[in-house]
């Protein structure tokens, strides 16, 4: 069976317990680890790379991913460094708004030495977000990552996934996301990701989604909320609306998505290549829609791992 490697941050969140954000629980979280504890709870095999610290909460992650089943074979301990952490608020219909505390963190530190252990030839797909891409030196580590995925014919997968108060200045954030693109398989954008960076290039949104297509990437998916998601790729546009929802916290609700997304295309006409799969209309179409109702059932529940459907949850 085939494996996703998510590369990026663990980290903490903090979610608040009542409707004026007055207290906060500790859970597991960060974009790439709730990518790959969604594809394990459907069912997939999964691992994880990353930093950890040697804190009492970096135990906690490692054991939170274990519970889920997703590998820690390249959870990596960095000693003397601290666990990231991220507050989370919610206002009256569930979207979120983050405080993050990440200077020097675990996660930041992830190095090329560490990159040298990952076994390629147990992987078919690597998965990551921009929030590796916030400084120098995790930035270099993770164009490491994407060089070496594609020197052994891994599919990528880029959730550009943007938290603007990562970065030092909005004005480096595009041509950093620009760099990844080329070798990207996949890339996920919100359609407020996708305004920004058309406007940071002073494109409109349709000329620089045909911008990534031009420089190699194969498929776009374009999430919107509630409204409908679109695939763009150089033969076909697909659009296809969300199940209707009451949403409790959309926390997840992303990363839920994308994670259908890879699980869909990794075991679904498992006797086809992935690099065709993605250049096939109706096999997009249909990662698509199972994509869509994983985000959704993400939705229902407060959290990021334990609100992650199961596949019983989305047939």
């Amino acid at each position: 069976m085939t494996k996703l490697l998510c590369l990026g941050e663990l980290l903490i969140d903090m979610l608040p317990q009542d409707s004026q954000n007055s207290a906060y629980l500790p859970i597991a979280g960060g974009a790439p680890a709730n990518v790959a504890v969604g594809y394990a709870k459907l069912g997939g095999k999964a691992a994880f790379c990353g930093g950890m610290g040697d804190d009492y909460f970096a135990k906690q992650l490692a054991k939170a991913l274990t519970q889920y089943n997703v590998s820690t074979d390249y959870l990596f301990t960095v000693m003397g460094s601290q666990t990231a952490m991220v507050i989370v608020s919610l206002d009256d219909t569930g979207e979120r708004s983050f405080n993050f505390y990440r200077q020097n963190t675990a996660d930041l530190l992830l190095t090329s030495v560490h990159l040298a252990q990952i076994q390629w030839e147990k992987l078919s797909t690597l998965h990551f977000c921009s929030n590796t891409l916030t400084n120098n030196a995790i930035a270099q580590t993770t164009f490491s990552a994407l060089q070496l995925a594609k020197s052994n014919n891994k599919l990528v997968s880029f959730d550009v996934n943007l938290r603007y108060s990562l970065w030092q200045s909005i004005d480096d954030i595009e041509a950093n996301v620009r760099a990844c693109y080329e070798y990207c398989d996949i890339v996920k954008l919100s359609r407020d990701e996708l305004n920004f960076l058309a406007e940071q290039t002073k494109q409109l949104p349709e000329g620089y989604l045909q911008s990534l297509l031009d420089v190699g990437v194969s498929v776009v998916f374009l999430t919107d909320g509630p409204e409908p998601a679109t695939v763009y790729h150089n033969e076909f546009t697909l659009s296809e609306s969300a199940p209707i929802i009451t949403a409790v916290d959309t926390t997840s609700a992303g990363d839920a998505f994308i994670a259908g997304v890879l699980y869909y295309l990794n075991h679904n006409n498992e006797d086809v290549l992935l690099t065709t799969k993605i250049n096939d209309e109706k096999i997009v179409k249909r990662a698509l829609n199972f994509g869509l109702k994983c985000g959704s059932k993400a939705c229902l529940a407060k959290g990021a791992f334990p609100a992650l459907p199961v596949l019983a949850d989305v047939l």
